[in-house]
C-alpha cells in the first residue's frame, strides 16, 4: 500500500464537522481506502456525504429545542456543501490541466 496524504481540507473539514460519534473511526477508514488508491474526487465525495449526513442528523435534534438555530445550521450546511463542490471541481480541473501540460512537454 502506498501511503498518500489525502486533501488536506477535507480532512480538516471531517474533524470540524464530521459525527464525533464516529469521526475517527471514518478518517482511519477513508485514509486507508485512499492510500488503497482511490481518487481525491472520491474521497471528496466521501466527505460531503458524510458531513451532510452529520448535519442533517444534528439538525432533527435542533429542529425541536430552537428553530432559529436549526435553521442556521441547515442554511450553513448547504454553503458549505457548495463550497466543497465548486473546490472539488476547481482541484479537479487544476489537476487535469496540470497533467496534460506536463504530457505536452514530454512530447
Amino acid at each position: 500500500m502506498i501511503h498518500r496524504e489525502p486533501p488536506r481540507m477535507a480532512v480538516w473539514l471531517l474533524i470540524r464537522w464530521a459525527s464525533p460519534y464516529q469521526r475517527d473511526a471514518l478518517v482511519g477508514d477513508l485514509l486507508e481506502m485512499y492510500c488503497a488508491g482511490r481518487s481525491r474526487a472520491w474521497y471528496w465525495r466521501q466527505v460531503i456525504v458524510a458531513l451532510i449526513l452529520a448535519q442533517s442528523r444534528a439538525l432533527r435534534f435542533l429542529r425541536l429545542a430552537a428553530p432559529g438555530t436549526a435553521l442556521w445550521r441547515f442554511v450553513s450546511a448547504l454553503l458549505m456543501a457548495g463550497v466543497i463542490a465548486l473546490g472539488i471541481g476547481s482541484l479537479t480541473q487544476a489537476d487535469t490541466t496540470r497533467s496534460d501540460d506536463h504530457r505536452s512537454q514530454i512530447r
